[in-house]
């Protein structure tokens, strides 16, 4: 059957490779903004308890929520309306309570500070949380930048093959003379080589930004870690199966 424009591509996984890096680029800004907001939201909560004269009494403050929060309670309620609200959150981390998730992202000693009485709330805990927050939001852009990086080496990969699969299904629909599809056949090897050759060059490099970390965030749910040598694989055995075609006459 003769190919088609662009079924090329559509018989290889590079489109749902990139409908996957997408959602997870789509997720992460949506954990970025969250974070954002959360670390916006600590700067309503008074950095040191109001004592007097000694004693534990925590000073009232007004947020938006209540009229009447602890420190910590503030810091638990702002995470929850911010970073646990995200949709994806629990279904992607699995965590039901801020101190669980605060834990996670934070820390056990920031848990543990938001975890007790009036007294451990204090100037250090404010600035842990505010640290704690900027490096999640962070490591978060950080990875937003490998998943771009990604989706553009894709994107440049769908192009190349593209051209490649206009041109074998011109061929194996017997456009050009016998010779023509020859030489065109050949130069199509050619370029599946260099572009093979490109794609490894990436992963080569790609493998020293810490390769296991980078496929368990990006790949760690899709079906192959390597979309694009795979698809290059599929590549090859469409090219293979009209260069016979070709050379048994049957194009």
């Amino acid at each position: 059957m003769a190919q088609n424009k662009n079924q090329l591509v559509e018989q290889t996984l590079l489109p749902s490779a990139q409908s996957h890096l997408a959602e997870e680029e789509s997720r992460l800004q949506l954990e970025i903004d969250a974070f954002e907001e959360f670390y916006s939201r600590l700067d309503e909560i008074p950095e040191q308890s109001c004592r007097t004269d000694g004693g534990t009494l925590t000073k009232t403050f007004r947020t938006q929520e209540s009229p009447t929060h602890s420190p910590q309670e503030a810091v638990k309620t702002a995470y929850q309306e911010t970073v646990l609200s995200v949709k994806h959150w629990q279904d992607a981390y699995n965590e039901d309570t801020p101190l669980e998730s605060i834990e996670n992202e934070f820390g056990p000693d920031v848990a543990t500070g938001l975890n007790g009485g009036a007294e451990t709330w204090s100037s250090l805990l404010w600035n842990q949380l505010h640290a704690a927050s900027e490096e999640a939001i962070e490591t978060r852009e950080q990875t937003l930048k490998v998943l771009t990086a990604e989706q553009q080496q894709l994107s440049e990969l769908v192009c190349s093959l593209d051209e490649i699969g206009d041109e074998l299904a011109l061929i194996e629909r017997g456009h050009y003379t016998f010779d023509d599809r020859s030489n065109r056949l050949q130069t199509i090897r050619d370029q599946l080589e260099q572009v093979t050759r490109s794609q490894q060059a990436y992963l080569r490099q790609r493998e020293t930004m810490d390769g296991k970390l980078f496929l368990s965030i990006v790949y760690g749910n899709f079906k192959t870690d390597y979309p694009g040598l795979s698809a290059l694989t599929t590549a090859r055995q469409v090219f293979d199966r009209i260069e016979l075609r070709h050379w048994a006459g049957m194009n």
